[in-house]
């Protein structure tokens, strides 16, 4: 008698049943999370930033606190903006990955076909050149082939343009971090390593390394990043404040200073043996 009358009630109210259930799952769903038109890649409200792991860029400290040149303009940006924000911490392949599938929103990426295909930029950041360094006292380089048969250090995951990705006379070597390659390079390990002056002067500073030491082989070339923003999320509310504020920056200086009046970028030149010398004092002024 109870089962039949229970029977009898689940049919007649299953159509409040369902109800509540899409109500449910309605309350189920964060708040800052809404959908793509395709259904398939989150539009956050509050973004993902994804910042490189790369030494002067983005590191944890040991405990576990973000730190960096980047950290600290990604922080002043959207402070400015008025934004609320999370930032994760990963190798800069996995950035590029996240940005292309939607797990990130924005990034600081290297222009390049694929960071324009997968994102669009927002703006200019900064500039710097990619250079190859070895030991002082070294043979002169003009070329990558003058590097045939060599071993040359490269953070790993890192892109220095196809002439020298794909150079099928030398061997790239990949490290964790340049500090790494350095060393590897004065213990006779690595016959040259190559880097963005940021990283390079920051890990000759951090690892005490003396400029005499070291001889600027070839510059590669200049690359620049931008501020680059997921193709899902183009159409978030806080996208346009960032761009508006990202351009700020850069007109009234602000931009230069957060990346070069910095406590991880302590130089203003550095010179290496035979008197060639980086210099990294001025933000890129390009939009």
């Amino acid at each position: 008698m109870n089962l039949s009358l229970l029977f009898l009630l689940s049919r007649r109210c299953r159509p409040i049943f369902s109800l509540l259930c899409c109500a449910a799952l309605v309350f189920i769903v964060p708040a800052e999370i809404t959908f793509a038109d395709d259904g398939i890649s989150p539009v956050r409200s509050i973004p993902l930033l994804a910042t490189s792991t790369v030494k002067p860029w983005g590191f944890a400290d040991t405990d576990r606190t973000r730190k960096g040149m980047l950290i600290d303009f990604q922080n002043t940006l959207f402070s400015r903006a008025n934004i609320a924000v999370n930032n994760v911490l990963e190798p800069y392949p996995r950035v590029i990955q996240d940005i292309e599938k939607g797990d990130a929103d924005i990034a600081v990426m290297f222009v390049s076909p694929q960071a324009n295909r997968i994102a669009h930029s927002l703006g200019n950041v900064l500039s710097e050149r990619i250079v190859i360094v070895v030991k002082a006292g070294s043979k002169e380089y003009r070329s990558l082939d003058d590097f045939n048969g060599q071993n040359i250090g490269q953070v790993r995951g890192s892109k220095y343009g196809d002439a020298f990705d794909n150079h099928p006379g030398i061997t790239r070597v990949a490290l964790t971090d340049v500090e790494q390659g350095l060393k590897m390079l004065l213990a006779g390990r690595l016959d040259a390593m190559a880097s963005t002056e940021h990283s390079l002067l920051f890990a000759m500073y951090s690892a005490g390394i003396n400029a005499a030491d070291i001889q600027l082989a070839l510059p590669l070339f200049t690359a620049r990043a931008d501020l680059y923003v997921a193709r899902h999320a183009m159409q978030a509310e806080w996208v346009k404040p960032v761009e508006q504020t990202l351009t700020a920056m850069r007109n009234d200086g602000s931009l230069t200073q957060a990346l070069y009046q910095n406590k991880y970028w302590p130089y203003d030149s550095y010179c290496f043996s035979g008197g060639q010398c980086l210099n990294g004092h001025q933000a890129s002024a390009e939009k």
